[in-house]
């Protein structure tokens, strides 16, 4: 019961992410399902990729309600997601057979790592060059390749990485965190079953498991996170950028002391 309640709150705040920052929310889900699958005792070398895959199952979910909300509200561009997708495709096929083949150890400092680099820069509010013309499609091809690959080790739905990208190629931020909503889906529907199927033999796998993924938790979480995003999405359109982005910096600071813990 104890268990369901944190999967309800963490799809609250998860769903809402989603609609607000274009992100899946997956930076919130793994360490939460870490420290829930720690505790009852699964090792390290399971934990992790089974709270990475999970955090994936629940973006498929969480990416597709909010992506629908901003296509509705027309900030969301089809073409730049259909370019990023084609690089997604390849890249986020590959992340997984990283995550399952380095030392867990490695892998919660990497990211420690990360997360602080993403707070620190949009604390710090660097500003980000922007492009004087339109970028050439192979330019989001590749870097669709790379956000797939980075997502899948991360468990995210490469938000983090996207909407930023987007708005160096001239984007304005709405639009940009739609089409960034949009492009978490291809990014965890492979990711994920890359995991199940990575995991699918693992016989260290707790109960309820299905390969990499833990059904307890993409239950409980997706059932309110599908919900949240649509909420999330109206408040994107109502909040300004700075306090938008200083909201997604700020929720990133805990997230890192935990893996820096741990």
């Amino acid at each position: 019961m104890i268990e369901f309640l944190i999967f309800a709150l963490v799809g609250i705040v998860t769903g809402t992410m989603a609609g607000l920052f274009g992100v899946g929310g997956g930076l919130i889900i793994v360490p939460v399902m870490h420290f829930i699958l720690t505790s009852n005792g699964v090792s390290e070398d399971v934990a992790i990729p089974l709270s990475i895959g999970t955090a994936l199952a629940c973006i498929i979910v969480t990416s597709s309600s909010a992506a629908y909300s901003h296509y509705k509200k027309s900030s969301l561009s089809v073409k730049r997601f259909l370019q990023l997708s084609a690089g997604i495709l390849i890249g986020a096929g590959f992340g997984s057979s990283f995550v399952i083949s380095v030392d867990g150890e490695i892998l919660k400092t990497m990211l420690a790592v990360f997360v602080t680099i993403m707070s620190l820069r949009l604390f710090i509010n660097i500003k980000m060059p922007r492009a004087q013309s339109e970028p050439h499609f192979l330019y989001f091809n590749v870097s669709g390749a790379v956000i797939g690959y980075l997502s899948s080790i991360f468990g995210i739905g490469g938000g983090i990485f996207s909407v930023p990208l987007l708005k160096m190629s001239g984007m304005e931020m709405k639009k940009a965190v739609g089409t960034g909503a949009a492009c978490a889906f291809p990014i965890a529907l492979l990711s994920t079953a890359s995991y199940l199927f990575l995991g699918w033999s693992n016989s260290d796998l707790p109960e309820y498991a299905i390969g990499y993924v833990y059904l307890p938790g993409l239950i409980g979480i997706t059932i309110f996170s599908y919900f949240f995003a649509k909420i999330g999405t109206q408040l994107a359109h109502k909040l300004n950028d700075k306090f938008l982005q200083f909201i997604f910096a700020a929720h990133l600071v805990p997230v890192a002391i935990y893996w820096f813990l741990r």
